[in-house]
């Protein structure tokens, strides 16, 4: 659930998609014809994403301060932001294009990816963002601070798509 999670926020948060289904079909696996040709399932299931879509936009527009990604609990304790994280990218890839500007390093926006991009790995299973600096400090922070921001840059990349219109054309 929590990569689906960051999916969807990421859905919500970034550039738009032309149509909902455009995301909403891949990440269920599910044919982009499913509204028309779909079973009763089928529809229970969009009907479902869409629910999951809807709580996270209204929290983001209404109460953006009480935005919190929905992390994976690790089974001694604590947090692992990393399926959340996977999860964004992996909306983020399927509509890369359209967040290329926000990706390019000398783009002064480009920090409110940071957070969540220090926790994924490329298909290949290298980290986005290189491999970290060696040492007990990158890795502290890396394992117990970073995510803690992620909760203040959604609601960032939200207002820098949404409200100000950043989208490229």
């Amino acid at each position: 659930m929590s990569a689906l999670d960051g999916f969807v926020t990421a859905s919500v948060t970034g550039p738009r998609f032309a149509d909902p289904q455009d995301w909403m079909c891949p990440v269920m696996g599910l044919p982009r014809d499913i509204l028309a040709k779909g079973s009763a399932t089928d529809h229970a299931v969009f009907a479902s994403l869409a629910r999951i879509h809807n709580r996270i936009n209204e929290t983001l527009f209404d109460r953006p301060q009480d935005y919190a990604p929905r992390f994976t609990t690790k089974p001694g304790g604590g947090i692992d932001p990393r399926p959340w994280c996977q999860g964004f990218y992996a909306a983020m890839n399927l509509n890369i294009k359209r967040w290329k500007r926000l990706l390019d390093l000398k783009n002064p926006n480009h920090g409110l990816l940071l957070p969540i991009l220090i926790y994924c790995v490329d298909k290949k299973g290298r980290p986005v963002l290189g491999k970290p600096r060696p040492g007990p400090e990158t890795a502290r922070f890396i394992e117990h601070e970073a995510h803690k921001d992620i909760a203040l840059v959604v609601p960032a990349l939200r207002e820098l798509h949404y409200v100000t219109h950043y989208d490229p054309e």
